[in-house]
């Protein structure tokens, strides 16, 4: 990921507290989501197509939340050889917002899979700053810098601007797919909506928050984002329209399955 203006980041709208956010998290609900993926556009010669499916599951552990995603991506390259990549992404978030567990592992061609990022992040900060210390790569530990949210966090945070009526908001990002530590992001809100009837029955009571996300990493002086993604998150943190942006060619992703099932934890108590 890549950055060039952290002063210019700096200078943006400022993030709710992490306590704060934890108290508008009670919308967000587990789930199972199956996305297609399609090529949408191509800003190179040496592919000439790609397709893609991912399933996201989101489980409520009451304490956490423990996330997977597992996606599948071919790209026919232009001399008519395919190259297949499969991905998996296991994460435990705790919801007091301290602690961000993490497994990022790859394979190509239906090789073995090797792990590429894992480890555990913890904010141990009152300003949300932290460490992370990553079992892959070996031995590696850095420092994360106050105002770090993790993924669920993140989510939280935009639906929250949403709300808020906000145009845009820079929170840091850690989520454990890279071995450089904390990313910035830069969140545009494209627009929020009330609840509404939708092909999907469990999404129908919530409200959402169209949103573009771009990904930089904050060591390099470069304006281009390394990844960017926009989408519908809904309040309950299912997620419809993806588009996902990889530089040389973009995919749009529809949603073709959608579960959510009803919580199994206490319900907090009235005051």
């Amino acid at each position: 990921m890549k950055l060039s203006a952290i002063a210019l980041l700096a200078a943006l709208a400022p993030l709710p507290a992490v306590a704060a956010m934890n108290n508008l998290a009670s919308q967000l609900t587990g789930q199972h989501a199956v996305y297609n993926f399609v090529l949408s556009k191509l800003r190179t010669h040496d592919i000439t197509g790609a397709t893609g499916r991912m399933n996201f599951d989101v489980v409520d552990g009451c304490t956490g939340w423990a996330t997977t995603q597992h996606m599948t991506l071919i790209v026919r390259n232009v001399d008519g050889s395919l190259t297949k990549s499969v991905s998996d992404y296991i994460t435990w978030e705790s919801k007091d917002g301290k602690t961000f567990s993490f497994l990022l592992r790859e394979s190509d061609n239906d090789g073995p899979m090797k792990i590429d990022d894992a480890g555990i992040a913890t904010h141990t900060g009152a300003d949300d700053s932290g460490v992370i210390k990553y079992t892959t790569p070996a031995n590696t530990q850095l420092k994360m810098p106050a105002g770090t949210l993790f993924p669920m966090q993140h989510t939280e945070a935009l639906l929250a601007a949403g709300r808020a009526g906000l145009t845009f908001i820079s929170p840091l990002l850690f989520d454990g797919t890279t071995a450089d530590g904390s990313q910035a992001t830069f969140v545009t809100i494209l627009g929020h909506h009330g609840p509404e009837k939708t092909k999907w029955s469990a999404l129908d009571k919530f409200a959402s928050t169209d949103v573009d996300i771009a990904f930089f990493e904050r060591r390099n002086d470069d304006e281009t984002p390394d990844f960017r993604t926009s989408m519908r998150y809904y309040e309950n943190g299912v997620a419809t329209g993806l588009v996902m942006d990889f530089g040389d060619f973009v995919m749009t992703g529809k949603l073709t399955a959608l579960s959510v099932p009803a919580s199994s934890c206490p319900q907090p108590k009235s005051p």
